[in-house]
């Protein structure tokens, strides 16, 4: 099996950011990633047939439309009907036409992009991570599917992250982070990090904000996805494999809207579009569609979003991704060997990179 490296992918996007800005450099990022792809790689578009018999699309149809409606009722909104949600499928349909929305699919079997430089592992057990966090609150449905088998894995650990409206990151003290200043104060604040277990569905449910963005990336969030974990008594997880490495988008449309609303517009960093981020170029460019799958909870995005998304994973798969600090009692402490610490510009990153 051949992996994508985490060091060159953020070697990618440093290069396509800071050394040559305004290049166009995605082609170049393109052939590179699909020639790291494994030739036997698989996503929950080659489940779509065993999916469909099991009923699995229309139980999750039931359920994405029970929680939108229930959570738009609480704005006073009218309900959902079941084409709102997937116009190829209808309640009554077990088994039905191929619906574009069931076609997409994050990566397996090689991480979709780097865990990147703020990634802060022993985060607590919680659906909402919103901690005060202002910003038009998201409530997430991430399900998760093993393409070796086809089923929805229960009983595993899916974790989750984002910067908040204005691009910063808590947990970390780093130059780069969000507004470009060491942002000192974050190092005690776990807010927008969690873990979340999947039920029986292979459903993770958190309730979060819709991320901001900072220089050189589009808006996302970060997920990871834990096998064979320990929930541990102070309600974090420890052990086990990490099949997958992934970044969820947001359709550029509704990023705009979002970016329209305080505080997001308060926000003085250069944005970058879309279709302009180098690493949801690449993944793309290698077949994925992370795009989150999105619906209004009212008449104005200030009433929030709900939004889902299948992620394929093989958790036979070990990624080995690096945190750059770990969560404990005082917030986060670095972590010895990573080759994060001391992000961006330290000797150990250039020598990881091979600058």
């Amino acid at each position: 099996m051949v992996q994508i490296n985490n060091a060159v992918s953020f070697f990618l996007l440093v290069v396509g950011t800071v050394a040559h800005p305004g290049a166009d450099i995605l082609h170049e990022i393109r052939e590179r990633e699909l020639a790291l792809q494994a030739p036997n790689r698989r996503t929950v578009e080659d489940c779509r047939v065993e999916l469909e018999a099991s009923g699995y699309y229309k139980r999750e149809l039931h359920r994405r439309l029970n929680r939108v409606n229930s959570l738009r009722a609480e704005k006073g909104s009218t309900p959902l009907a079941a084409r709102d949600i997937d116009p190829y499928y209808a309640v009554e349909d077990v088994v039905g036409p191929r619906s574009e929305v069931d076609k997409r699919a994050s990566c397996v079997l090689d991480p979709e992009v780097t865990e990147g430089p703020y990634w802060v592992a022993g985060e607590l057990i919680r659906q909402d991570v919103t901690t005060g966090s202002k910003g038009i609150i998201t409530h997430l449905d991430i399900n998760v599917i093993d393409v070796s088998t086809c089923k929805p894995i229960p009983d595993i650990f899916v974790e989750l992250w984002g910067c908040n409206s204005t691009g910063v990151y808590t947990g970390v003290v780093a130059k780069g982070n969000g507004v470009g200043t060491a942002a000192p104060e974050e190092i005690k604040n776990n807010a927008l990090r969690g873990v979340q277990p999947t039920g029986a569905n292979g459903t993770a449910s958190f309730i979060t904000i819709a991320p901001g963005h900072y220089v050189g990336r589009t808006n996302h969030l970060h997920t990871i996805i834990h096998h064979g974990a320990t929930k541990l008594p102070n309600n974090t997880i420890q052990g086990g494999t990490i099949s997958h490495v992934g970044q969820f988008y947001i359709e550029q449309a509704m990023m705009q809207t979002i970016e329209a609303t305080a505080p997001y517009n308060t926000n003085k960093q250069a944005w970058t579009k879309l279709d302009k981020d180098m690493l949801f170029s690449a993944g793309k460019a290698g077949g994925d569609d992370p795009l989150l799958q999105i619906k209004m909870l009212g008449s104005s995005i200030e009433d929030g979003i709900y939004a889902y998304i299948d992620v394929g994973v093989n958790p036979k798969v070990a990624q080995k991704p690096s945190p750059v600090n770990i969560w404990g009692p005082n917030g986060g402490v670095p972590n010895k060997g990573s080759m994060w610490a001391g992000y961006p510009w330290t000797k150990k990153i250039r020598s990881t990179l091979g600058l």
